[in-house]
């Protein structure tokens, strides 16, 4: 695939028609996809971290408050065994810089790990590490398609925020369902996954005016979000959006909340 906007036709056209494109064409397009999202967050990793320093929004720490309840709940009723693990186990997918994990990781009952496949973020990450302020097993660099190297039911939560939103939904099983169906088999039984996309519709290359520049974006809507879920067998608990206000305009957001069945 040549170009970025070669592979958004590409996209667009099997979202027309799927299944008309044969798998190796929608493979070598998601391919280019994730490949020019690694490359645009390494180039602004430094601008992204300046422009995510600040506090978190305050639905941000109102979702993070909500997963963690229901994990914990969880664990407390049975309905989430740990198997004789002192700590549950969380993947952060995306875990871009590492801010959100390195908060995980100083909560006593969790043990998370950052993933990560975008080179810049991947030597924060390194060095959050070497500064302890992430566990030593606690980095995975790969694509988020690509869990081949996690044991099934390794962890007991999965956290995809903002993240999800740079894979298409497309068929022969690829980009974002490959992904999803990676979390299910990584998950253990009755965990939960987060996740956090933009909403709407189709796909785009959008600038968010944060000096971050261009990126892809796959849209979802309740329906397009639910069903990708359940037909990874996820129950889907919760589901929920908000606009949050920023500068450059205003964002469409939409959260689900969903336990491996």
């Amino acid at each position: 695939m040549d170009s970025l906007q070669d592979a958004i036709r590409v996209i667009e056209q099997d979202q027309m028609d799927p299944g008309v494109l044969g798998g190796d064409v929608m493979t070598a397009a998601v391919d280019e996809v994730v490949r020019a999202t690694a490359a645009a967050y390494t180039e602004q990793s430094a601008s992204y971290e300046q422009a995510r320093e600040a506090a978190p929004w305050k639905w941000d720490e109102y979702l993070t408050t909500t997963l963690l309840e229901r994990v914990r709940s969880r664990i407390a009723d049975g309905s989430l065994p740990l198997g004789g693990a002192e700590r549950w186990r969380l993947l952060d997918v995306g875990a871009g810089y590492g801010r959100d994990v390195a908060r995980f990781a100083e909560q006593p009952d969790i043990e998370p790990v950052a993933l990560e496949n975008a080179d810049g973020f991947v030597r924060y990450l390194h060095r959050a590490q070497d500064e302890g302020r992430i566990g030593p097993d606690g980095v995975m660099v790969t694509d988020m398609r690509d869990l081949s190297a996690v044991e099934d039911g390794r962890f007991h939560c999965i956290r995809v925020h903002a993240t999800l939103h740079h894979l298409p939904l497309v068929s022969h099983g690829l980009g974002a369902d490959a992904a999803v169906a990676g979390f299910r088999r990584v998950l253990a039984p009755g965990g939960v996954l987060y996740v956090l996309v933009k909403s709407g519709t189709g796909v785009n290359v959008i600038d968010t005016g944060e000096g971050l520049g261009g990126r892809f974006f796959q849209l979802f809507t309740s329906v397009s979000l639910r069903q990708l879920l359940e037909r990874h067998s996820f129950s889907v608990v919760q589901m929920e959006e908000a606009v949050e206000p920023r500068p450059s305009g205003n964002v469409d957001w939409l959260f689900a909340l969903a336990v491996a069945e």
